[in-house]
């Protein structure tokens, strides 16, 4: 449970790095609850996964063109998960049984599309959200599609405000402008492994993508849970087809981090090439110190020159005049299940 420190409410998290297992929902699954478990181990109150993680960021995008990439179209998408699946279920219950907040990374099957999601699971197994990155970035959109304004939110818990967003949207002003206006004390983010084009690309590199989340710490006054992958051997001789590849990509990535919200770093650090959990006990206190000098959506603002306009309406292909209904009239919630399922997924 948490407890008190010198300034406030302190709450034990985690971020994760650790290599997915690539196309493999389930065993995927499974190495995501070994990670839930020994966090709840650890007493970890909230953990954080990398960006898709299940079943792993489809890095060939960016090495080859469509012809050959389609290869993996049909294995990744049948390797997506589902809301309400038995592989939802089993992360649910993994939850649950830890007693622990889990914000995990996937790519979501709905229908004949894919999602770059967030699902965060609650400590009794709930689903209290499942949110869509906004937009894709660049290659990603000939795989994903996009999320709307309503997939911008921060959700009130019992360990603080928690929000979530994806790889690049850390980056992304306005983007930024919309969790923090929702008071978010604690941020999960999702990156893949900081190895593609980091030899290439100034701006993919490890010290770049680091720093992103540092800024987003210092500038929205929270605490954030930088979760990232690593490519480790499999994935690489999987990718890596000739001299050309060798150049997209390397071994590890990984640098996962825990920052306040004055740009300090938390807990020990991972190799870039180890798997493992980044655990450190944060301070919500630290939060209100960093207001006092600049709140960008509160007292550092200037509405009368600049605001941001937030759709937070659902904007799906299809606009649905009536509602089927369970038999008890209720409308039945996306990817539910009684506690009773979640006891036999343990």
């Amino acid at each position: 449970m948490s407890g008190h420190g010198p300034l406030g409410k302190i709450v034990k998290v985690a971020s994760v790095q650790a290599a997915p297992v690539l196309l493999d929902l389930d065993a995927g699954v499974e190495k995501a609850i070994g990670l839930i478990d020994e966090a709840g181990k650890a007493g970890v109150e909230l953990i954080n996964f990398p960006e898709t993680c299940l079943p792993g960021y489809p890095w060939w995008i960016w090495f080859n063109p469509p012809a050959i990439n389609m290869q993996f179209a049909a294995p990744y998408f049948q390797n997506a998960i589902v809301a309400g699946s038995e592989q939802d279920l089993k992360l649910r219950a993994a939850a649950r049984r830890n007693n622990i907040h889990v914000v995990i990374g996937v790519s979501e099957r709905e229908g004949g599309s894919l999602y770059m999601a967030q699902w965060h699971y609650g400590p009794e197994g709930e689903v209290i959200s499942r949110r869509r990155k906004l937009k894709p970035t660049h290659v990603e959109r000939s795989v994903f599609g996009e999320g709307d304004g309503s997939d911008m939110f921060v959700n009130q818990t019992e360990l603080g405000n928690v929000g979530a967003l994806c790889c690049w949207e850390n980056l992304q002003p306005l983007s930024k402008y919309a969790m923090f206006s929702q008071n978010e004390e604690i941020h999960c983010a999702a990156w893949p492994a900081f190895s593609l084009y980091a030899k290439l690309s100034k701006a993919f590199s490890p010290e770049v993508s680091v720093n992103v989340n540092q800024i987003y710490a210092v500038e929205g006054q929270c605490f954030v849970l930088a979760s990232c992958s690593v490519i480790d051997q499999p994935i690489y001789d999987l990718l890596v087809k000739n001299e050309m590849h060798e150049k997209f990509v390397e071994v590890g990535g990984g640098y996962s981090r825990i920052f306040g919200p004055n740009g300090a770093e938390f807990g020990e650090n991972l190799a870039h090439d180890a798997e493992g959990l980044v655990i450190a006990d944060i301070d919500l206190g630290l939060i209100s110190h960093s207001k006092t000098a600049a709140d960008p959506a509160g007292h550092y603002a200037r509405p009368d020159a600049l605001a941001l306009m937030h759709n937070k309406n659902p904007r799906r292909p299809v606009i649905g005049m009536g509602q089927a209904t369970a038999e008890n009239g209720q409308v039945p919630s996306k990817g539910s299940a009684p506690a009773t399922d979640l006891e036999a997924a343990e």
